[in-house]
């Protein structure tokens, strides 16, 4: 999916070490965002060379910019065992 949407704050890059599945350590890299169209706001994360880039770039805030992103929905149970649903907004491309 992708919309005009203007940068309403960028936060700062993060660097997280984990161990994945085969036992390797890697390094998760993530940079939020929030983003408007002037009537809805969102957050959304760029990770791994898009995060890294967009580090490097600081679009800048208060300018309409092309955004591609992808949506996703995971599903948990909370401590009273309900189920409890989460969006998540992954940004794939932005110009």
């Amino acid at each position: 999916m992708e919309r005009f949407l203007m940068i309403k704050e960028q936060l700062p890059m993060r660097e997280r070490s984990y161990t994945d599945q085969q036992g390797q350590q890697k390094v998760f890299v993530s940079v939020g965002f929030v983003l408007t169209d002037g009537i809805n706001t969102m957050f959304a994360e760029a990770v791994g060379d898009m995060a890294r880039a967009l580090e490097q770039q600081k679009p800048d805030q208060g300018v309409m910019h092309l955004v591609e992103y992808e949506l996703s929905c995971r599903e948990w149970q909370d401590s009273q065992q309900q189920r409890r649903f989460e969006n998540a907004v992954r940004i794939t491309k932005m110009a």
